[in-house]
């Protein structure tokens, strides 16, 4: 049975979208359950089931992007419905105020209450701190998944837990500081009982033992390595790392399989490489789909075939790979400029490169100066040092056309 949502987060898809959906990752990644729909409800007859994921939830967050509540005179805006059956059944409402918003001086009575609850001002570019004084100082929802409890079910044997905590003794937790020797010892133990991501997190940290051979001592394996020469110890590592990729490979495993096919690459056998990404993309995996597409579209070692590339790099962006999402927006720009501007604003934050795309497209074919400096400055100011000539180029046209308007 699935554990009963905890958080809902209602949001306008216009302007709101890449921020809940951000908000909806970090909170995940927290061991929270949250519900984030992406419009499958929001429709007909299908709204009172989305009525009672609010109810089901503790805590229900209100990303609010600039003029998100404008459209609130509506009675049957989505967002209005969400607020006021929240505000109803006296859930804790959080709103998420995004730069630049501001409440309208009057809203209807049944959602008014929301101008009066307390708040986080936030942005796409949410940073941890915001979401660590949103888990601490608002939530009423605690982490199903907490490290006492992980703890005791990994004690008792659950193979998935000793993953778990091997994850927060490797990364650290609120709970946990890392001890690499611990997150060794989980992930062993849960390996040895047959969980391939187990058995990836070993090839992982036999693969960091590989690049930086003193960490067998952080891990406590220095005895796998009895020589002491460097070279021959990263050499064990590697055929560690890809024993425990093979393992978990065998079970259909598709982060391993990928890891494998990297290795192929890295050993220039293009042919087995391509048999892993596609057995990996099979399996549904983002990263072997966005790599197979590269294949594809480039014609390596199989036949160029740029149709099925796009649909590759399609469905891995569609599952927020970023770098699926920039090749799909790159592959799109000549079929449908404003798909490429889409996925492309979608990761402008995160891949200066995008912002320098849509500063292109933005001055080139839509000849919109404003929307292009607006990316050149963002693709300058993360270290790209072409956006700066067209960031000077847009400011000169405005700067020429002022003087001519002041002259006329």
């Amino acid at each position: 049975m699935q554990t009963k949502y905890q958080i809902f987060i209602s949001y306008r898809r216009d302007g709101g979208e890449d921020l809940a959906r951000l908000l909806e990752y970090k909170l995940t990644e927290r061991g929270f359950n949250v519900f984030f729909d992406v419009e499958s409800l929001r429709s007909g007859a299908f709204n009172e089931a989305l009525f009672e994921k609010i109810a089901e939830c503790t805590d229900v967050l209100v990303v609010l992007p600039p003029h998100g509540l404008d459209r609130c005179t509506n009675p049957n805006d989505w967002v209005r419905l969400e607020i006021a059956r929240a505000l109803e059944l006296k859930k804790k409402v959080i709103p998420i105020m995004m730069r630049n918003f501001e409440f309208p001086e009057t809203l209807p009575e049944d959602i008014d209450a929301i101008r009066h609850m307390n708040g986080i001002s936030a942005n796409n570019e949410l940073f941890e701190a915001n979401i660590e004084r949103l888990v601490s100082k608002f939530l009423d929802s605690k982490p199903l998944n907490s490290d006492e409890q992980l703890l005791k079910e990994a004690k008792e044997g659950n193979v998935s837990a000793m993953n778990a905590m091997g994850l927060r003794y490797e990364f650290g937790s609120e709970l946990s500081p890392v001890n690499r020797r611990m997150a060794f010892f989980f992930y062993n133990q849960s390996a040895e009982a047959g969980n391939p991501g187990a058995l990836y997190n070993l090839g992982d940290v036999y693969e960091q033992c590989e690049r930086d051979v003193s960490l067998v001592y952080d891990y406590g394996i220095e005895d796998t390595i009895p020589q002491k020469n460097a070279d021959e110890a990263r050499k064990v590592m590697h055929r560690l790392a890809v024993d425990c990729y093979t393992k978990a490979k065998d079970m259909n495993f598709a982060p391993a399989i990928y890891r494998l096919a990297n290795f192929a690459e890295d050993d220039n056998d293009l042919v087995n490489a391509l048999k892993l990404y596609q057995f990996a993309a099979d399996l549904n995996y983002p990263p072997a789909q966005n790599a197979l597409g590269y294949y594809k579209m480039n014609g390596i070692k199989t036949n160029r075939d740029p149709q099925s590339a796009i649909s590759l790099y399609k469905q891995a962006a569609d599952a927020e790979y970023e770098p699926a999402i920039y090749n799909y927006a790159y592959a799109m720009r000549s079929i449908d400029v404003e798909i490429a501007i889409q996925y492309y604003t979608k990761i402008a934050y995160v891949i200066p490169k995008a912002a320098l795309s849509l500063a292109k497209i933005y001055e080139g074919s839509l000849h919109q100066l404003q929307n292009a400096a607006d990316y050149y400055r963002m693709a300058y100011e993360a270290g790209i040092q072409e956006a700066g000539d067209g960031l000077k180029r847009c400011q000169d046209v405005f700067f020429g056309r002022e003087l001519r308007e002041s002259e006329e």
